[in-house]
């Protein structure tokens, strides 16, 4: 009895334009739903367009932000070490030296690993209190406060600037 009660409650015409409402929605997808798919596909592939093509000043800065980031880490080792550490940079990379009692040695850890510029550089150059040491070595020592130290790093017409303020910070910067 209750079914019939609620069956002759709903008519017909109602059924029918629920019916139709729905039909019409299926059939295909509105000019605003297919703007907001384009404006989507839009920005997904631009962003894989500028990741898969990084342009050589931004891979130049990057490599050197990982340097000043690794120099403040090679202040910090030599210190806790109680042992100079130096940088060592040509064209095609770097590498981490220890001072040990027969000479410099290279360091085999993770961090301070021998690594490659990630495109070749033309020119690295290295000068400590405003004035060059003949090559491209940095020496850490125990004490915190240094001298200024600055490197720079050349390709071309593209010039990045790791510099330090004397108090173990490192920054990277385009002049």
């Amino acid at each position: 009895m209750i079914r019939a009660g609620r069956a002759a409650m709903s008519t017909w015409p109602q059924e029918r334009r629920l019916h139709v409402r729905r039909g019409h929605r299926g059939r295909g997808f509105t000019l605003l739903e297919l703007l907001v798919v384009m404006v989507i596909a839009g920005i997904v592939i631009s962003l894989v367009a500028v990741n898969a093509a990084p342009n050589e000043r931004g891979r130049v800065l990057d490599d050197g932000q990982r340097i000043a980031r690794l120099f403040e880490l090679a202040q910090e080792e030599a210190q806790l070490r109680a042992r100079p550490i130096a940088w060592e940079a040509d064209t095609a990379g770097w590498r981490f030296l220890q001072a040990t009692p027969s000479g410099w040695a290279p360091l085999a850890g993770d961090v301070f690993a021998p690594t490659k510029w990630r495109l070749q550089l033309d020119g690295v150059a290295v000068t400590e209190g405003g004035r060059g040491n003949g090559g491209a070595r940095l020496v850490f020592g125990r004490e915190l406060i240094e001298g200024p130290q600055h490197v720079v790093l050349v390709r071309g017409g593209i010039r990045i600037d790791v510099a330090s303020d004397g108090t173990g910070r490192y920054f990277a910067s385009t002049p």
